[in-house]
Parts: C-alpha cells; structure tokens; sequence
C-alpha cells in the first residue's frame, strides 16, 4: 500500500463528504443528487468525482528518438560472461526420457537412478542421477539428495567455474548442485518441462554467480507445471520456475558491446513460462541481464504471480526482454520486476537483507511489460520491516554486490532506488487499484515504475500507460534526460512523496493525469521545479504548483490553450513558435508547460487552435518545431522575471502546495474549492 499523505487524505475527506450529500440526497428524494453541489474538486470532466479519462496512444504520434546518454552504473567485471572461464565443460544431452553426459571430451554416460562420476573439476569430483524421489537417492557419501525428485541432479562440491551444455528435450528438473562454485549453464536449443507439477524447471544452489547463456540461433523453452494450491510439490518452497539461491545472469552466448547479436547469428531466444505458482525467475541474491538475448517471460495463470522477483537488485544491461503477467490473485498479482530488500521468515524469525540493496538499475536493453499490477517496483519498505525487530535474528546476506558496487555504502537497511540510464522501456499495467487502510489490508497499485526511495531518469525511451500513478517515488523524483511519456488512467502521472519533491533538469517529458481529483504532477506540498528540458503535464486542477527553477515555467488553465484534439502553441512577439503541442482526446483543466526556448524578460503569446507544417513530435509535443499557420490568440503578455520564472494563468487557479493546502479559497470554503480555483 502506498503511503497516505496530505493530498490522498483530503481526497478521502471529501469522498467522505460525497457520500453523505448521495445519502442525504438519496432520503431527500432529489432525482439528481450533486446538482447542487459546489465542484471541490474543479472537476470540468463530464461525470465529475471519479471520471475516468481514457487516452489511447498507440505511439503513431512519435517520429522523436531520443539520443540522451549516460554512463552505466553498477557495472562488475565478474558479472560480464567473457570473464568467465571455464575450468571444464560438461555436456548434458537429453531425448525425452533418455539422458545422456559427458565432461569435457570424456566418454559419454547414460544417466540412471545411481549415481556417477563423470570425473573431476579442480580435484573435486562432479556426479550426476537421475532422481525419482528423495528417500531412493543418496549421493555416493550416502547423503540424501534433497528435493531432487523427478528430474536429474548434477553436483559439484569443488570452487572451480563449471560450464553445463544442455540440449534437447525433457520433463523434469534440472538441478544444478554447486553451492560454492560459479557456473555458466548453456541452453542449446532446449525445451524442459517440470514434472508433473514437481517444478521448478530449473534449480541452483549455488550463492555465487550463475550464468544463463542462451545460445545463439537457438530457441530454448523452459515450462513450470506447478499451479497455486495443487496437492503436493516437492519443491513448496522454491518461489522461482528458474529459482536461484545466488545471483542469476541472463546473457547471450556472444553478445557484442553493441547489444546486438553475436559473431555467430542472430540472439537466442529463451521462453520461461510460469503455469501458477509464484514466480517465474527468482533469485536469493539478485538478478542481471545483458546483451545478445531475447527473453520472453511469461505468468500464464492468474494464480501465478510476478515474472522477475529477487531479494537484492535486478540489473538490466542490455537484451530484448518481454514479461506478461496474467496473476490476479488479491493482494498479490502480477507485477514484471520487483525487488525485495529482505527476506523474513516468520516460521524460525529469521530476516536476511544487505545494507543498500533493494534497488532497480536498467542501463539499456528494450524492455517490454504487461501486468495486471506494477510493471518495475523496488518494493521494501521501512513500514513493513522486521529489521531491528528483537524478536527476529537477522542473517548477513552475502550477497556478491557488498564487494563492489556496496563497497563502502554507509546505509543500515535496504535502499530501494531505481535508476535508469538507457534503454527503451514500454510498461502497460490493467488492474483496477484498490487500497486498504493499513498495512496489513490487501491492496493494488498498478503503477508503472515505482520507487519506495529515490527514483531518477538519466536517459532512455520510455513510455508508461498505467491504471494507477505511472511514475511513483517514496523518495524524490529526478529527470536529467531521456523521453518519457507518462500516462495514468485514474490516478497521477508522475508523484513523487520526498521532502525534495520532483525536480526536472533535462529531457522531453509528457505527463497525463487527466482523473479527478489526479493530476500530471503530484509533489504534495514538497518542490515541483523545473530546471531544464522540454516538458508538458495534463491535468485537474488539483496539482502540485511549480516552483522557481532555472528555467522559464508556464501554467495554463484550460480555456487558454483549447479543445481536444486541436494544437496549442506559444509564439514570441515576431509569431515564431517556442512550444507547439496537440492535445489529446481529453484535456484536463491545467496544463503545465516549460521549454529552454522560454526566456525570461520576453513576453509571448498563447494560441489555440493552430494548423503545423513539419517538425518533429514525442507523443505530439513537438521536439523540432513546425511551421504555423491559422489560430486564434487566447492569452498575451505571458512572461516571467529573472527572479521568478514561473508564469501562472489566473485561470489555472494556485495549485495545491502553493500558499497552503489549495491555496486561496480552498478547503476553506472559498468558491475555488480543493484546487483553489477563483
């Protein structure tokens, strides 16, 4: 549930208020129950409280690609598989039932319910069996082999790097057992399917790094079978179809810098497919994926739940990633990444998290998501927590960032940020929210990039069409660059709840947030401030009001910049445009506006209505300006100052935060209501 601040407060207050009017109305015998009621809101929407607004936007407005960069971050150099080198190789090949292996140019065995030594890796001897339950199998010390029923089980007790070739076709679980080794583990072109809902597909236990190579020209399917509830699993507990008690590194075989394909080909192709139960990929430690792969991950029961789950990080460097998310069991659907922070268990009281972990990087790639809830969320909260909780012992994770990227960190709990320096990005959420009163109440919040700390955009392509916020920080929000078009069909564009607000600097961004009482910018009380980049936010009159930044601002109420489906423009006094955008199919009542082309001490005018010739267009804000003709002038003397570049039409009231909840004649009554409209 997200944190209820000022803002969502008064909302609930004058819902509050709404339904005693609709009762009163209701035994008053009044036909029309709100036709007398002052607008709090300064809803101009038809429908009133709660319309919904919906904006389709298939991207045929955009011919802008966005050249921002920016430097990666939490770049490791053992993460990167061209640093891996194997101390030997082992090849399993599967034909349905059949399983045969080899290491390295040894000869090849048959894999049968005894176990066998294929030879040994840095002294250290590697086996395999193939196992039909846990009380038949015993490694060679007599040791049961845990959990390895209905599937194959491969171990390694040794500290060498270990690369396993599969290939083939099979039903069962492939375990890979080498809790102290690294492992690189090559999809050649297979399609596995766990048992008989015994799942998951595949297992490591490993707490180093294992990497996930998809081969090149190969198209490789892994399918879990478990379903949510089913009678019996031997592998309850393991919440991934791909499920890792280290990091996990999905990459191609030979993926260039360029995060194209290898040498060799095109980029392989791996499917992951949850049938619902829990998760599709998860990792105790955190998940990466880098160049030269196409990943497809698929949650394709509404019993299952989220596609990437880890306890740490999930970093994205590179690929072509698609996630579906079909989940929606209440309180816990799908959702395409989410970040943890820690691990509680409430059986033995038991918490395990790393200082500064919690967070989401994705420093390129194309990543495409399409959930019922969340699309990106780094999820731990203090709320919530039992760190420093008595009651429970807490367990040093040992996760592999503490010796880089952690180094040094002087944080005591998780830091769940996420940043975003490159890559194009596509998040399209459809659940309906619904939000409990506490903690402990189930809740849905369909947003589509979420930070329970800090979020910040660096570069990158990204659009976001949610049912909820589309962009949500606990923290504060920073955009130094990118393209970003965020939608939100009943809730805000982009809210942010830190003490530091959201602050722009850079970049072309498209706000909606067209459902009363919602807005395109939502910063409660705290800075909304504009410093740089080309900038637009649709929206009710009940938003965040800018403050001074670097750069000239321009609120507008709506009858200044025109009807739907019509351009607005801003022209300098010789008629050149400075700002042009075509509104959408619904235009709210406040439009926020800002452009480098703005200056101070100048004075512009506003017109609607006008015909373009040319120019170039993100979401049709007009990044290269048209030629224009024909309009009609529906504000002079726009201007700002050197020491306040903010410009406020009296039309668009004074915003919320600005002098106050509402400002002038807001929630006390005065004839502007909540937004402080005159």
């Amino acid at each position: 549930m997200r944190r209820i601040n000022m803002k969502q407060t008064v909302k609930k207050i004058m819902l509050a208020l709404l339904l005693k009017l609709a009762v009163f109305a209701t035994f008053t015998g009044c036909t029309n129950s709100f036709s007398g009621m002052p607008n709090y809101f300064g809803g101009s929407q038809p429908g009133g409280f709660g319309q919904v607004v919906e904006i389709v936007d298939d991207g045929s407005t955009t011919d802008y690609v966005d050249t921002t960069t920016a430097e990666a971050s939490c770049v490791v150099a053992d993460d990167l598989y061209e640093n891996f080198i194997a101390d030997g190789t082992v090849y399993i090949s599967f034909n349905g039932t059949d399983v045969t292996a080899k290491l390295n140019d040894g000869s090849e065995i048959a894999v049968g319910m005894e176990e066998s030594s294929l030879g040994k890796v840095s002294d250290t001897k590697i086996t395999i069996v193939k196992s039909v339950n846990v009380e038949a199998s015993t490694d060679s010390d007599g040791n049961e082999i845990d959990e390895a029923s209905n599937g194959i089980v491969i171990q390694y007790k040794g500290t060498g790097k270990i690369k396993y070739v599969l290939s083939g076709t099979y039903t069962g679980t492939v375990f890979i057992k080498n809790k102290k080794a690294d492992a690189a583990v090559i999809l050649n072109g297979v399609n596995i399917t766990s048992d008989s809902g015994a799942g998951p597909v595949l297992r490591f236990s490993s707490e180093k790094r294992t990497f996930i190579v998809v081969a090149d020209d190969t198209e490789n399917t892994l399918t879990d079978t478990r379903v949510l509830n089913q009678s019996s699993t031997m592998y309850d507990d393991k919440k991934g179809s791909v499920y890792s008690k280290g990091a996990i590194i999905f990459t191609g075989e030979t993926a260039d810098s360029d995060g194209g394909s290898g040498e060799s080909g095109t980029a392989g192709t791996l499917n992951i497919i949850n049938s619902g139960y829990k998760h599709a990929v998860y990792a105790k430690d955190y998940v990466r994926i880098a160049d030269g792969i196409v990943l497809n991950v698929t949650v394709d029961s509404t019993t299952g739940r989220d596609c990437i789950r880890a306890l740490n990080a999930v970093i994205v460097d590179g690929g072509d990633i698609n996630l579906t998310g079909k989940g929606t069991i209440e309180d816990d659907e799908s959702v395409g990444i989410k970040v943890e922070g820690e691990d509680a268990d409430e059986d033995d009281l038991t918490v395990e998290y790393t200082n500064g972990a919690g967070f989401v990087i994705i420093n390129g790639g194309k990543l495409t998501i399409n959930t019922v809830a969340k699309g990106i969320t780094a999820h731990w909260k203090s709320a919530s927590s039992v760190i420093g909780d008595s009651s429970y012992t807490a367990t040093a994770n040992k996760s592999l960032l503490c010796g880089n990227y952690l180094n040094g960190t002087t944080a005591t709990t998780p830091n769940p940020f996420v940043e975003i320096n490159g890559g194009i990005i596509s998040i399209k959420t459809t659940g309906e929210p619904y939000e409990g009163r506490t903690d402990s109440d189930p809740s849905c919040s369909p947003e589509g990039i979420e930070a329970k700390a800090d979020l910040t955009i660096n570069a990158g392509t990204i659009t976001l069409s949610c049912t909820d916020d589309a962009m949500n920080a606990g923290g504060n929000i920073t955009i130094n660059g990118g393209a970003i078009y965020a939608y939100s069909r009943s809730n805000d564009a982009i809210d942010s709840n830190g003490t530091n607000g959201s602050t722009i600097n850079g970049g072309v961004v498209v706000a909606l947030g067209l459902n009363t009482p919602e807005c395109a910018f939502d910063c409660d009380q705290n800075p909304f401030k504009i410093n740089g980049g080309l900038v637009v936010g649709l929206g009710t009159s009940n938003y965040t009001a800018p403050t001074s930044g670097n750069q000239s601002t321009v609120v507008l109420g709506s009858s200044s910049y025109g009807n739907a489906n019509t351009t607005v423009a801003v022209v300098d006094e010789n008629g050149n445009p400075v700002f042009v955008y075509t509104l959408p199919a619904a235009t709210g009542e406040v439009m926020v506006l800002s452009s480098p082309n703005l200056a101070t001490g100048s004075t512009y005018t506003v017109k609607t209505g006008v015909t373009v010739t040319g120019g170039v267009r993100f979401h049709n804000l007009y990044t290269t300006l048209p030629t224009l003709s024909g309009g009609t002038s529906s504000l002079s003397d726009v201007s700002t100052t050197s020491s306040n570049k903010v410009y406020t039409d009296s039309s668009s009231g004074s915003g919320f935060g600005a002098g106050g909840m509402g400002g002038p004649g807001g929630m006390q009554g005065g004839n502007g209501g909540f937004g402080g409209r005159p």
